[in-house]
């Protein structure tokens, strides 16, 4: 939610911003009269528009001389979830999770039929599959439904993977289109190729095996206290705070999927799938046993690579942490990705890639002879981050300051961390 000046009762309602220079949450700080970056101190005076927010977020209390309440947070307990598990189901093939989830659907993509007819407006082939619901020409752009089709003697066939009941009900449109996500990940072997170099990119991209899919996500406001202990000295404690954040509802990639990010919200819409261009795959919501150990493996792993790279340090472990989670109201939304996977059990080579349809971000994950490894890049975004969307603070140092939970952060340049 944005905020609104009353010049005449000169009062401001206020929410959530995103700073620009971090990327984090701003919050108001009445005493300094502008939104406050508590991870990079950035300020930002009242009265500077910016677009609106479409969702409440939780405001992080901040006292007149600029220490953070970290109440939600404040309570320690341990920290659980096997990495092994996450391992395990990134290297799941594609093929493999529809099979267990959803054996109709499986069938289904395996007997699509491709097919064609003559573009109305120009006389063109229009070429899609049995899987599809809408049409393109791509001589004259003109556009076709399934029952415009089906006078040309298409069937369809339901392409929804899953319970229908449980697909989201809100989108986020594509804004890459399949041949610039290709582009894209040509570009990101290009910048990476001493790592992926081995494996046959070209190849799959030639077969069509870079793969449009709408995974279904939950919208979350994430909150961390993290007690880390760095070389076996005395442990740290570290505040991390993720808004607008996306989990993934199902068992593909969820690692590779979590560096996607950020997603700009500005543009969710309903999910009909009547309506869905091109050749995507529709995932619903499955259910899977080991989802809340999965999302802690994950959010242990990530939270500790990123103490690390931000404080250049090898050997820190979180010993313990306090968290509060905030799933939004109506929160299920599918998220547009590409995705491509590649297995040679017999070299031990695996990897898989994905592209966020929306900005163009690029992520893989790759495993050789057993040693794995993770790769992001942002090329030029093709959407803007504003308004409603994601925001990312690295983590920050912190010290107790008074009662009520009331923490002093730390910038990295005042702390010798070794």
């Amino acid at each position: 939610m944005d905020y609104y000046t009353d010049k005449n009762k000169e009062t401001i309602t206020i929410g959530v911003q995103r700073c620009n220079i971090c990327g984090a949450p701003m919050y108001p700080n009445p005493a300094k009269q502008a939104f406050y970056c508590p991870f990079c101190n950035h300020e930002r005076p009242y009265g500077q528009h910016l677009p609106c927010m479409r969702y409440q977020h939780r405001k992080l209390e901040i006292s007149p001389e600029g220490y953070v309440n970290l109440k939600r947070v404040a309570i320690l307990g341990a920290l659980k979830g096997d990495e092994k598990l996450l391992a395990e189901r990134r290297w799941r093939t594609f093929d493999e999770l529809v099979l267990l989830f959803d054996r109709r659907a499986f069938v289904t993509y395996k007997n699509r039929k491709a097919f064609s007819f003559s573009c109305p407006a120009c006389g063109a082939e229009v070429n899609g599959n049995s899987t599809m619901s809408m049409f393109q020409c791509e001589y004259c752009g003109m556009k076709y439904s399934f029952e415009d089709a089906a006078e040309h003697g298409y069937i369809k066939i339901a392409r929804i993977i899953g319970y229908e009941g449980m697909l989201p009900h809100q989108c986020l449109p594509y804004e890459v289109t399949p041949n610039q996500a290709a582009e894209l990940v040509r570009r990101f072997v290009s910048r990476f190729s001493s790592e992926l170099g081995v494996f046959p990119v070209k190849q799959l991209l030639q077969k069509g095996k870079l793969l449009a899919i709408y995974a279904p996500g939950r919208l979350w406001d994430r909150q961390f206290l993290l007690e880390v202990s760095i070389g076996g000295g005395v442990p740290s404690k570290f505040y991390v705070e993720w808004i607008n954040w996306v989990s993934l509802c199902n068992s593909l990639d969820g690692e590779t999927f979590d560096r996607l990010q950020p997603w700009s919200f500005e543009k969710a819409g309903p999910l009909v799938p009547e309506y869905i261009e091109g050749d995507v795959r529709l995932m619903a919501t499955l259910n899977d046993n080991d989802e809340l150990e999965l999302r802690q493996a994950l959010l242990k792993k990530r939270l500790t690579e990123e103490i690390s790279e931000a404080y250049h340090v090898t050997s820190a472990r979180i010993t313990k942490w306090g968290y509060d989670f905030t799933k939004h109201k109506n929160g299920s939304i599918a998220m547009p990705v590409y995705y491509m996977e590649y297995r040679d059990k017999e070299n031990q080579r695996y990897m898989n890639i994905l592209v966020n349809g929306q900005t163009g971000k690029t992520a893989a994950s790759v495993s050789i002879n057993g040693e794995e490894h993770c790769f992001e890049w942002m090329p030029d975004p093709f959407v803007s981050m504003a308004g409603e969307c994601s925001m990312h603070a690295k983590p920050v140092l912190v010290k107790y300051i008074k009662p009520n939970f009331f923490y002093e952060t730390i910038p990295y340049e005042k702390y010798d961390i070794l």
